[in-house]
């Protein structure tokens, strides 16, 4: 038998009512004396969640085209550097100096490569990333048409400063550009595409180096640069749209009238031709956005004590001397090769360049890797301890463990790097066959690219409103170290031998890492959480200290 069906009394008719729930209306059926009759009555609306805005609003075509250009800037500083390097016995027959004469301007290169994102960085995360993009390089381009054109030493050490300046104004945007267009959940292997540019660049340049210096003169170097730099900046200026989230937000928000790409002019008469209510209001909200977010933009001095402040927080120092070491370490395995082939081996320029490509090869495939695995294990870990994973839209981080994510995988390619370093010097003393080297070169340009990788992803995680800044202080601390590093390498071999040299520079890269690596993950998070603390505290006392002047004005 079934169960009664429950009744309400209508009271106007003095009738049974069945009230039955049936979606999408709720149904009352009256019995009375009147005829039956059927009432529907519309459900109370329900609250509808608001649809969060996605992290960004370009298409996919277009991320991919923001990838592949700031992959591409990144080449500049590191090809600079060491297409240059074939040239210097020729250049120092040109102007009549010694070669320690000469070297003075891979010095001055290398020091200014070391300062100049302290500016750049700081200016990008305020101003926007375009015009420092659009300075840099033409500094950049101008700076290597006079050094095409210049037969003066002088010129030469002056025009090598400006030329790293511009050049290495890049290196700390592509990092950012990648923060800013990429959610955590998928931002390592956005990164990995720009750090595989910086590692492709010196593996490749020698090869260029030494063929356009035997074939067509050493000015043909600083020619090939300029056409390179100029086509860039021509794809640049009117395709590339502003990234940065402080003055675009999600890209829907235009930029400064100055400093508007193609896709701006088209993206905004999208918007100005829809039409409807929904669209205005729209319109009228992201206009009100764009003025509140022009009263927060000014002409900035550019700051390196911001730069300086975050290469000595607790949480960034380590992860930083490790990515220094790893870096020098890099560099010292190139160092050797052309004065080391062309003694054991016999090889000329050329066949010295190619000798490199196995390093190339080694440090795009590492790179890629390691992006791919940290987005893979940051998805894992969340997981895991039950965070919600947008890939479209941004995530807040203070309570997650970023250290873990970026760095559980890091000591097997550290490992492996240190012991690549360590073998590479008792290679070369032994005279083995050229397998055997190019075989290491391989390994440690794998590895070591990809443990960098995922030091660099962690750090811009931790500075997601500076991704500039950040990625600045780490190329000052590696250029640093590389610039002592390479200059002492010479010294050291002489002092103990190539064997002893490589091993002790091995040793250290797999002690620290290991150091580090235990340490960011167990005090990482509360360093983090402290630096957070100490900067809401800060944010509260220039809050309190403006509403104090604005009572005292008023």
């Amino acid at each position: 038998m079934a169960p009664p069906t429950p009744t309400a009394k209508d009271p106007e008719k003095n009738s049974d009512c069945i009230v039955q729930d049936a979606a999408p209306v709720v149904t009352t059926t009256c019995t009375s004396t009147n005829p039956m009759t059927t009432i529907s009555i519309p459900p109370e609306p329900q609250p509808q969640e608001e649809e969060e805005e996605p992290y960004t609003i370009f298409s996919r075509h277009l991320k991919l085209f923001i990838i592949l250009m700031s992959a591409t800037s990144s080449l500049f500083s590191p090809v600079s550097s060491m297409i240059y390097l074939p040239a210097l016995d020729v250049l120092a027959d040109y102007y009549h100096v010694s070669i320690t004469r000469i070297n003075l301007s891979v010095t001055t290169y290398m020091i200014l490569q070391a300062l100049a994102p302290m500016f750049f960085g700081d200016m990008a995360d305020q101003l926007g990333r375009r015009p420092i993009y659009i300075t840099t390089l033409t500094i950049y381009v101008a700076a290597n048409i006079g050094l095409a054109t210049q037969s003066d030493y002088g010129a030469l050490l002056v025009l090598r400063a400006l030329q790293s300046s511009g050049s290495s104004g890049t290196v700390a945007l592509g990092n950012a550009v990648m923060a800013d267009i990429a959610a955590p959940a998928e931002r390592s292997g956005y990164i990995s595409y720009v750090q595989a540019g910086m590692m492709l660049g010196p593996a490749i340049a020698p090869t260029i180096g030494g063929v356009l210096t035997q074939f067509l003169g050493w000015r043909a170097l600083f020619w090939f640069l300029t056409i390179a730099s100029g086509t860039y900046l021509v794809l640049y200026i009117p395709f590339v749209p502003e990234t940065c989230r402080k003055i675009v937000e999600n890209g829907s928000i235009p930029p400064q009238d100055w400093n508007r790409s193609i896709w701006n002019a088209r993206f905004d008469r999208k918007i100005k031709v829809s039409e409807g209510a929904e669209h205005e209001s729209h319109e009228n909200l992201r206009k009100a956005r764009k003025n509140e977010l022009a009263g927060k933009r000014s002409l900035a001095i550019p700051n390196p004590l911001r730069t300086l402040r975050v290469i000595a927080e607790k949480d960034v120092a380590l992860t930083m001397l490790l990515t220094s070491l790893l870096t020098t370490g890099f560099y010292m395995l190139m160092v050797p090769i052309p004065s080391v082939f062309a003694d054991v081996y016999g090889f000329n320029q050329i066949q010295i360049g190619l000798c490199y490509l196995p390093m190339s090869a080694g440090s795009v495939l590492g790179t890629i890797a390691a992006g791919k695995l940290l987005d893979w294990n940051f998805r894992r870990i969340a997981h895991l301890e039950n965070h919600p994973v947008h890939l479209r839209r941004g995530h807040d981080l203070r309570h997650f463990p970023i250290e873990r994510a970026r760095l559980q995988y890091l000591p097997l390619p550290t490992l492996i790097s240190s012991l690549v370093i360590l073998v590479w010097g008792w290679t070369l003393s032994s005279h083995t066959s050229l397998a055997a080297p190019l075989v290491l070169l391989f390994i440690g340009g794998a590895c070591i690219p990809a443990a960098m990788n995922m030091q660099q992803a962690l750090l811009i995680d931790m500075y997601p409103q500076s991704p500039a800044t950040v990625t600045a202080a780490v190329n000052l601390c590696r250029c640093a170290l590389s610039a002592g590093g390479t200059a002492i390498v010479q010294v050291v071999v002489d002092g103990v031998g190539l064997g002893w040299c490589y091993t002790i520079v091995g040793g250290v890269v797999g002690v620290v890492g290991g150091i580090a690596v235990w340490a960011g993950i167990k005090f990482g998070p509360r360093w983090r959480e402290e630096r957070f603390v100490r900067e809401e505290t800060r944010q509260r006392e220039k809050e309190r200290e403006r509403g104090e002047g604005d009572s005292n004005e008023g």
